[in-house]
């Protein structure tokens, strides 16, 4: 049995398009990030739900393989047929130099300074501007964000659980390699908080949780009984 038409055509262009919209949607979660503080999330905000679908489209193409690995009838066929079909023809060179010239290269640094000068803004307020720059600093490293996911933190490249294993590559990546330095950073802060006399024990308190991501990961699993 053919897969009908209409099938083809749609699942053909989530697969053209499954890469430049990843890209197009770690930019979005970047701009959720800001509106949801700039230094925290929403634990079901847009910017955790951005991130996850730039991670599924990233690993749709392993997905589908893996579908076609466990013999899913038709999945075969409609991959195949998805990714020959003629209406696809000509649109991922299309969308990918929009994402990647218009988007990245010219759309994000203008949010970015805009951010930047929104920092300043709120600072001359008396509020915080780390809000402003730290999504400031995430969309400018969209890039780099996009190259260490698709190099360093696609481990499984075909699998039902491809996107999950980025994901959780990504954590760990936060655990190990940001968070020590978000951690050294708030302890300066705390030392600096303590030679003014200003209130300082939840600098330190923040730099030591900071630096303690893996260890506090690690433990939650042991009592849970989880093994990942």
């Amino acid at each position: 049995m053919h897969p009908p038409l209409i099938l083809k055509a749609l699942l053909g262009l989530l697969l053209t398009l499954a890469v430049p919209g990843s890209l197009a949607a770690f930019v979005i979660a970047g701009l959720k990030l800001r509106s949801e503080g700039g230094t925290n999330y929403q634990a079901s905000g847009g910017f955790l739900k951005w991130l996850f679908w730039g991670a599924f489209l990233l690993t749709i193409p392993g997905i589908s393989a893996w579908l076609v690995q466990e013999n899913v009838p038709g999945a075969g066929q409609l991959t195949t047929a998805a990714v020959s079909t003629v209406y696809t023809n000509g649109i991922e060179k299309v969308v990918t130099d929009f994402v990647n010239d218009f988007l990245v290269e010219h759309i994000v640094p203008v949010v970015a300074a805009s951010l930047i000068f929104k920092a300043i803004l709120d600072q001359s307020e008396g509020r915080s501007p780390l809000g402003s720059t730290v999504a400031a600093i995430f969309l400018l490293g969209v890039q780099g964000l996009y190259n260490i996911a698709t190099g360093n933190w696609m481990t499984s490249v075909t699998g039902a659980y491809a996107t999950t294993d980025m994901l959780m590559n990504a954590f760990n990546y936060a655990a190990g390699t940001i968070s020590p330095i978000v951690g050294g950073l708030a302890v300066s802060a705390g030392i600096l908080a303590f030679a003014q006399n200003k209130p300082w024990k939840h600098y330190v308190a923040a730099g030591i949780c900071f630096l303690s991501v893996t260890g506090i990961w690690a433990l939650v699993k042991n009592w849970t009984g989880v093994t990942l």
